[in-house]
């Protein structure tokens, strides 16, 4: 739980600061947006615990899918932003840096 909440304020809150300060770039793309608000809301569904909240076999059904796909699109993401705008593709790198090693995390605990 530390480790998202540390997550979100190191590389959630800078990107909106700068970006709404550096008016002189190119603006992230809105899909840039739409993906790091689904990291983000992924993020804060685990760590309310959103998935126990769920029957067993569906949470496990779809805790690493979910984490994947974002984890993909995060990288895409970052990937095309990091051309068009770096301050915002650091942040977002960072962050699926983050939540791809806890789904890789996750699935090892879970396949012990």
């Amino acid at each position: 739980m530390v480790v998202g909440i540390l997550a979100f304020f190191t590389f959630i809150i800078p990107v909106f600061i700068t970006v709404r300060k550096d008016k002189k770039g190119n603006p992230p793309r809105k899909i840039s947006y739409v993906i790091v608000g689904l990291l983000v809301l992924n993020w804060v569904f685990y760590l309310v615990n959103g998935y126990a909240l769920l029957p067993t076999n569906i949470a496990d059904a779809v805790f690493i899918p979910v984490w994947l796909a974002l984890c993909v699109a995060g990288a895409i993401t970052a990937t095309y932003e990091f051309k068009n705008n770096k301050v915002f593709a650091i942040p977002v790198a960072g962050l699926t840096i983050i939540s791809l090693l806890l789904c890789i995390f996750s699935y090892g605990i879970s396949n012990m």
